[in-house]
């Protein structure tokens, strides 16, 4: 799992260098979106496959479709094939985190279990802290192939470990017939959906032409996804799972959080640099207490979620995120580097404490044939909420901030439409730029007023999570891991689920 996550933000840190060495900055953006894309899509797979053919061999597939992916990163000659191999890693990388939690909730009772899921879910605060400086440091003085050539060592070597000293469960789901008519059509309806938004967040055009096409298609394929899986002797993804409202809000609250998570680390920088005039260095500072504070915020609720309760910290974790939106958004051009931070320590620690309750909250709500899917589809409805929330608010922010450019007129007016709007936005993060210091102080006015919009609206998403917080379980339900004939994890066939997903203690 730290590999994983590792990777993700060294591979962003050595990116500028890629493409000072290949060229196609236009498609820059891929060498993120590809990782993605590809590892959110096949989140619902990976989980099912790990309760039908156990959490060892599946884990297994995944590193070693990663370590593939990392040489063939290392070895690229150009963007796209680069941009491909991405891609192949992001199919490896998600089995990784989600089979990780469900061997945690198959493994430990549930308070040893609460500490565990908090200890694992401070790995990316601290890989937003160790990545970017093991990037730069491979970049500058190494070269940026070997940030992907250190994964292999470090992935063999987890398979090693696993060999040695993880003893499978074996569940109800072991060997029953696998649905994959429903695992290709909710593959293609993820990547389709996300494909198109994060396309529509690359382009900041309604009208793209490739944008509409996957949209739709991804959309049909969910419809006929929902058909066939009330069909299927064995879904891939039960829908019993969402009448239970324990977790429809948990999956709910997932997707809120994985939005303002990804929003604050990606329009926070933004901001410090297009409205403050930072270097890209101060930029980044301004996260260092978001990081921190995430890695303090996930120890802590590992701890108290189990004297607490689940629902106490939910709504904990989402009333710091949306207070901390709101002081994002008194933000203008006369901030400060440190009072910024300040208001990126309190979303910090937010975050730090939804991420481990919210998976301690799908689990609790789970029987254990069902561990690997529920917490594959906790990790999707974050990273979906990721990408959709960053591309539709990005899109808000360019539309607001061009729309304060039109309001111009004379000299001014006549520059910023020659380097139009993306013209203008790299001169605000340029320290040479060719505008006049007072129209770049209009501009530098216009985004802080777009950001602010952008701010208020992430905090209304999180008001939502609040709401929807309440409808959590209250408690850790289940007694650990239940014992029968199949193992630690296995039960007699026709015996009572725990905390089963229809109904029961667990429903809340």
């Amino acid at each position: 799992m730290t590999v994983s996550a590792l990777d993700s933000t060294i591979a962003g840190t050595v990116t500028p260098t890629i493409v000072a060495d290949f060229g196609g900055v236009s498609l820059s953006a891929w060498v993120f979106g590809s990782y993605m894309l590809a590892l959110t899509a096949l989140l619902p797979l990976y989980g099912r496959l790990s309760d039908h053919f156990g959490r060892k061999p599946t884990i297994y597939v995944g590193i070693a479709i990663f370590l593939v992916g990392s040489v063939w990163c290392g070895a690229s000659s150009g963007m796209v094939e680069l941009i491909i191999a991405r891609a192949v890693q992001g199919l490896g990388a998600a089995a990784l985190f989600p089979i990780g939690m469900a061997a945690i909730g198959l493994h430990f009772p549930p308070r040893l279990r609460s500490r565990l899921q908090g200890i694992f879910a401070s790995v990316f605060g601290l890989s937003s802290l160790l990545g970017p400086l093991a990037g730069s440091a491979l970049g500058e003085y190494v070269g940026w192939r070997y940030a992907f050539y250190i994964n292999p060592p470090l992935l063999l070597l987890s398979a090693w470990l696993i060999h040695r000293n993880y003893d499978d469960v074996k569940t109800e789901a072991s060997g029953q017939k696998l649905d994959l008519p429903g695992a290709v059509l909710i593959t293609l309806s993820t990547a389709g959906v996300l494909f198109g938004v994060y396309r529509l967040g690359e382009q900041r055009e309604w009208a793209d032409p490739l944008m509409w096409p996957f949209l739709v298609g991804g959309v049909a394929a969910f419809f006929l996804f929902l058909w066939v899986e009330r069909r299927a002797e064995v879904p891939i993804i039960p829908l019993s799972l969402f009448s239970n409202r324990a977790l429809t809000a948990a999956f709910a609250v997932n997707f809120i959080i994985g939005l303002v998570m990804y929003s604050a680390i990606f329009f926070v920088p933004v901001f410090a640099q297009g409205v403050t005039g930072g270097s890209i260095g101060k930029a980044g500072l301004t996260l260092f207490p978001f990081q921190v504070a995430s890695i303090v915020g996930s120890l802590f609720a590992g701890r108290m979620v189990f004297k607490a309760g689940i629902r106490a910290m939910g709504v904990l974790s989402m009333a710091l995120l949306c207070g901390g939106f709101l002081l994002l958004a008194t933000m203008d051009t006369g901030t400060s580097g440190w009072q910024a931070g300040a208001f990126t320590l309190v979303i910090g620690a937010g975050t730090g404490v939804g991420l481990p309750v919210l998976m301690i909250a799908v689990q609790s709500a789970l029987p254990p044939h069902l561990m690997g899917v529920g917490s594959s589809l906790t990790q999707l409805f974050r990273e979906f909420g990721g990408v959709v929330g960053v591309s539709l608010l990005g899109v808000l922010q360019y539309y607001l901030f061009v729309n304060k450019t039109n309001g111009l007129d004379g000299p001014a007016e006549r520059l910023v439409t020659e380097a139009g709007p993306r013209g203008v936005s790299e001169m605000l993060f340029s320290d040479r730029s060719g505008f006049p210091a007072q129209l770049v102080e209009t501009l530098r006015d216009g985004l802080s007023t777009a950001l602010s919009t952008v701010f208020l609206a992430t905090a209304a998403i999180c008001f939502v999570g609040v709401v929807s917080s309440v409808k959590l379980v209250k408690r850790l339900n289940r007694p650990g891991p239940p014992s029968g004939p199949g193992g630690p994890g296995g039960r007699p066939a026709g015996a009572p689920v725990p905390g089963a997903v229809e109904g029961g203690p667990a429903a809340g």
